[in-house]
């Protein structure tokens, strides 16, 4: 099974945001049920072997602002004191062997081309100063592989909040 831990997250403004954006590019968006982010991709295992507790602080994750990856993918910023923590800590689990910098974030959408990138960077505007909430919960996932898309099953509640 394809795993990987993360948070699910809840955008209210979601349908409003890919309504503003879809007319300035071409690609797909992330469906509204699969927001989360990732703080480990761990790729093919067995739902069994990931069965432990990390001490995660009771604080929520800030969503706020958007980025892209190589105008690729378009992604919302997260930010909390202790996400580096988190993964910090499944990397002394010997889980996390990615060496490149952890870059908290939630991906909104796959971009194939950027048809009016002002625009789009105008409707992004106006959505980059909302400050968003979401519980810092952490969650086993299995990705079952679809032609319609990727489907995501929490698996396992594997954190214990201190």
């Amino acid at each position: 099974m394809r795993l990987f831990i993360a948070t699910p997250i809840v955008l209210p403004y979601f349908q409003e945001l890919k309504k503003a954006i879809a007319p300035h590019i071409q690609g797909k968006f992330t469906q509204e049920s699969n927001l989360h982010l990732t703080h480990l991709f761990i790729g093919e295992g067995n739902p069994k072997d990931y069965k432990f507790s990390l001490p995660i602080p009771n604080e929520k994750i800030v969503l706020k602002g958007f980025g892209f990856f190589d105008e690729r993918i378009l992604y919302l910023k997260a930010a909390s004191p202790h996400i580096d923590a988190i993964y910090k800590a499944l990397q002394k689990r010997g889980l996390a062997k990615e060496q490149k910098p952890f870059h908290p974030h939630v991906t909104i959408a796959r971009v194939k081309r950027i048809k009016e990138k002002e625009a789009l960077l105008k409707a992004l505007e106006n959505f980059s100063q909302i400050e968003t909430e979401v519980p810092f919960k952490l969650y086993l996932y299995q990705s079952i592989l679809t032609s319609s898309g990727p489907i995501y099953k929490k698996t396992i509640d594997i954190i214990e909040t201190i």
